[in-house]
């Protein structure tokens, strides 16, 4: 897709910035050097769960970082691991001109607050001083200052809280206590990286000063000159595949006179850092150099992991939810040591990385459908090796195939095993079995190993001989997706953080953009129907709003973002539904480039997971739109017992609960979600509505006839839990007093042809377009619909848009829109229903009355309040402005029928 306007511009600032960098120091007299990189002694983590699985950060070797740094054209090494300066100190011993450099995690006092700081050319009593006082940020800096070694905070916008919501005011502390700043970080974005410059920029003399007094700091305890910023830079590498491709030039007047008069490398760098003689070189990392480092080093971890220990888990520090987690994690890892095939692939991306070819084994035991793979594998390798500069463009380009290749594989086997599980078509299972196998055994080795757990579970499926084919295909695919996610994670783990600053610089601010999310666009429900009028409606307003769905012959246009499926699965059980499988990373750089900050979803079953995976990659806030009462559903489609259903409002409720909020259309949605078995906060459950979608062009499909007979008019969906059996026996009723009385049925489905049995005297006039369904409200005397089943009732709108008054059951959505009596009919069931139609039918005056009752009602329903109000619940109150000619002058919100 084209990136949007926002992501765009950020990068062409930040790209500017860069440019005009590059040409800051001659470069006889420039050093380069990266600032910021790790080797395998860092070896403690930050992280709560790499200390529970006594995991390092890195297993790169000293030797292999350095000659990393000296291939991206370092003048001069530096080793910042955590917390220590021992491969500093062992490059040192072994003659190596070496600048030392540590990356301390410092603490302040009395906060939940800790922070990363990089210092520079200490000895090693200084080093044991910096460590005792680390704990102390103020006393930290303080001495720093007072030794004359140069400090730099690193990623200043991204800083360990424990938990706790960021102070607005931690910001001030920083530009008191630091004067070098680190803006280029190579495994941060654009937008972190620009936020960086814009908000040193702001840094004047006079925000200075006030801060000082505010918190009681004197700046020059800690600053040889507080009012002036430099800036520098650092790849952030772990794992030797960025090192020295970001990083600080160092301007070193006179650098060749000096050097031959016998002044270090090491001597004279130290003081182009400490004068702040510096400026970031090299290339933003975007979302391919962050995911291929976790990537990396999730290829390492599964190559070098060893069993962390039960009791040395359960009794270390933390919270039991972490640990149990850890437990689940280190399980998984070591299920994936056993598999040779992941294995061989983890090792064999590991290495290419490293500008490594495969071996001649790895290319002759590779199977046909993995041979792409393969190939983009050694492209990788090949490029690494012999195009360095050109290794992020390959990988911006090479990973996201992979994960394309390997997932078009695991479909394609997948499809192959579910059709030999226990029934020839999976898609044919009823929905009573499909409940019942939702259930995983105690014992886990039931799934690996065939036993019985003794009652009807997924130990029926013995997932030990279904892994022998998804296995490889199934963990690389996860791999690669746990990788996108957790570079996407870390970017924009403090997003809200974020927003508040880019607010109040009044720069780089993300804008407000909905991704609208939907497994169905252009079925024939009435689902696909209300977003199509939605998406007519956004694009009619320019409203930021983008609807996405995934489709195999659907075309983009204004306001529809449409992507490829990799495979499609078919739901008989669910009303004949396809649901097509997007690519999971595609999905992730479209919301990345499409500049959205959040996001809505239509959908449960594939679009659902993505959204939840978008919310937490991204910290954005997500809403469900319900359209679908599923519950009502399956107690109409199946012979569930009360057990099974429990099970299944549980499901629903716990992923209706990882929302931040619920769209209803109906009240008794809205009580039943606040009420004691869905358990939602009242605040997060928001009432909207639909409006009526008919253009006003319609097209001629029937003449009235001429005897003018009365006509009862159904138009939807024929299924059976659209209640579509009940209207034989509500027609044959009326005809006892109006026997001309004709039913006419608009619509299509999987109880036509039962429908048509009971019913052989009908009109049925199969599916009928939209813009021809006008016609038929404008012939009919009356609209029935005998639905239990519907949240809302579109097609209730669409017959008062025509004149058309509505009888339908007295439930739910229909009872929100349709005042009995004034505008519309209600009834309790077929009999009380066909009364009220032969009441209607008696008394034409009365008929008179619902028309224009229906046609008032109708007007109630403005989609331009309706989507105000939709924005305006989602803290986008100032996101739209509409026009004077579009305002209403109707109460906020709809009153209740």
């Amino acid at each position: 897709m084209t990136p949007s306007p926002f992501y765009q511009d950020i990068r062409d600032q930040y790209e500017a910035f860069l440019e005009d960098c590059a040409t800051n120091f001659n470069p006889d007299e420039t050093l380069r050097i990266d600032l910021h990189c790790h080797d395998y002694n860092s070896d403690v983590p930050d992280e709560l769960w790499g200390r529970l699985l006594r995991l390092p950060e890195t297993w790169l070797k000293t030797d292999e970082l350095v000659e990393a740094l000296e291939r991206a054209g370092t003048d001069l090494i530096t080793v910042t691991n955590h917390n220590n300066a021992r491969s500093c100190w062992t490059l040192q011993e072994q003659q190596k001109t070496v600048l030392t450099g540590t990356e301390f995690t410092c603490h302040f006092p009395g906060d939940e607050l800790s922070v990363h700081v990089l210092i520079y050319g200490f000895n090693r009593e200084q080093e044991r001083t910096l460590n005792d006082l680390r704990h102390d940020i103020y006393a930290f800096c303080a001495f720093a200052k007072r030794e004359e070694l140069p400090t730099v905070l690193p990623h200043p916008l991204f800083f360990y809280t424990h938990g706790r919501e960021v102070n607005p005011d931690v910001l001030e502390r920083f530009a008191l206590l630091f004067e070098r700043f680190e803006v280029l970080n190579g495994q941060r974005g654009y937008w972190q990286n620009l936020l960086t410059l814009r908000w040193i920029e702001s840094l004047t003399p006079e925000r200075i000063n006030a801060w000082s007094r505010k918190h009681g700091i004197n700046p020059r305890e800690y600053c040889r000159d507080p009012y002036r910023k430099t800036l520098t830079g650092g790849s952030d590498d772990h794992n030797g595949l960025f090192a020295g491709r970001c990083g600080t030039l160092l301007n070193v007047p006179n650098l060749k006179q000096r050097l031959e008069a016998g002044e270090t490398l090491p001597r004279l760098a130290l003081e182009a850092i400490y004068e702040g003689r510096t400026a970031p070189y090299g290339f933003v990392g975007e979302e391919e150099k962050l995911t291929t480092t976790f990537l990396d080093y999730f290829a390492q971890v599964v190559l070098n992991m060893e069993d962390p220990g039960l009791l040395r888990m359960l009794l270390h520090k933390g919270p039991l939810k972490d640990k149990m987690l850890c437990l689940a994690l280190s399980n998984l890892l070591q299920e994936l040591r056993r598999h040779k095939y992941t294995l061989t692939f983890l090792e064999t991306f590991h290495q290419a990385l490293k500008g490594r070819k495969p071996s001649l084994l790895v290319n002759l035991g590779v199977s046909r459908e993995f041979k792409p793979t393969l190939k983009l594998i050694k492209q990788i390798a090949r490029t690494q090796r012999h195009e360095p500069e050109r290794f992020p463009e390959v990988l911006r380009e090479a990973i996201p195939q992979l994960h394309r290749q390997i997932s078009h594989t695991l479909f394609s086997r997948m499809h192959e095993q579910i059709a030999k599980i226990d029934h020839d078509n999976l898609s044919d299972m009823p929905i009573d079995e499909l409940v019942r196998l939702l259930e995983v055994p105690t014992h886990f080795r039931a799934l690996f190993s065939g036993e019985r757990s003794g009652g009807p579970d997924m130990s029926q499926v013995n997932i030990g001989k279904l892994m022998d084919k998804l296995t490889f295909p199934a963990l690389s695919a996860a791999v690669l997706a746990g990788a996108a996610f957790a570079s996407t994670r870390v970017l924009y783990s403090n997003r809200a953080f974020l927003d508040r600053l880019a607010g109040e610089l009044g720069a780089t601010r993300h804008p407000q953009r909905v991704l609208w999310l939907t497994d169905t666009f252009v079925d024939r429900n009435g689902v696909s129907s209300a977003l199509r009028d939605m998406l007519t409606q956004v694009q009619k307003h320019q409203l930021p709003i983008d609807l996405l769905v995934c489709h195999p012959t659907l075309k983009s246009q204004p306001n529809l973002q449409v992507i490829r499926p990799l495979t499609a699965f078919h739901f008989n059980q669910l009303g004949e539904q396809t649901i097509h499988v997007p690519d999971l990373l595609e999905v992730q750089k479209l919301f990345e480039r499409g500049g959205y900050d959040r996001i809505i979803c239509s959908t449960e079953l594939c679009m659902g997971p993505i959204a939840l995976y978008l919310k937490q990659a991204y910290s954005v806030p997500a809403w469900f739109y319900m359209h679908t009462d599923w519950l009502e559903f399956l107690s109409r489609k199946t012979g569930l017992d009360n057990h099974a259903q429990d099970r299944i409002r549980r499901l629903i409720r716990a992923f209706y609960q990882q929302f931040d909020g619920t769209f209803v259309l109906n009240e008794d949605h809205h009580e039943w979600l606040t009420g004691p078995e869905m358990a939602l906060p009242d605040e997060q459950v928001k009432l909207t509505a639909h409006w009526a979608g008919v253009g006003s062009e319609v097209a001629s499909l029937m003449p009235r006839p001429h005897n003018e007979a009365p006509i009862l008019l159904y138009v939807g969906r024929l299924s059976e839990e659209k209640g579509v059996m009940d209207l034989p026996d509500i027609w044959e009723r009326v005809k006892k007093q109006h026997p001309n009385t004709q039913l006419w049925i608009a619509g299509s489905g999987p109880a036509e042809k039962k429908l048509r049995k009971a019913a052989p005297e009908a009109n049925f006039f199969g599916w009928v377009e939209q813009s021809q369904i006008p016609q038929l409200y404008q012939q009919a005397d009356l609209l029935l619909l005998p639905s239990r089943f519907d949240t809302f009732g579109c097609v209730i709108l669409e017959a008062m848009s025509s004149g058309l008054p509505t009888l339908a059951y007295n439930c739910k959505g229909p009872k929100s829109i349709i005042r009995h009596g004034r505008s519309g009919l209600l009834a309790e069931d077929r009999k009380e229903m066909a009364s009220c139609a032969i009441e209607y039918l008696d008394n034409t005056a009365y008929q008179g009355r619902l028309r224009v009752g229906a046609l008032a009602r109708c007007l109630d329903y403005s989609p331009k309040r309706i989507l105000n109000d939709l924005l305006g619940d989602m803290g986008m109150n100032g996101a739209v402005k509409w026009t004077r000619s579009e305002a209403e002058p109707h109460p906020k919100r709809i009153s209740p029928a």
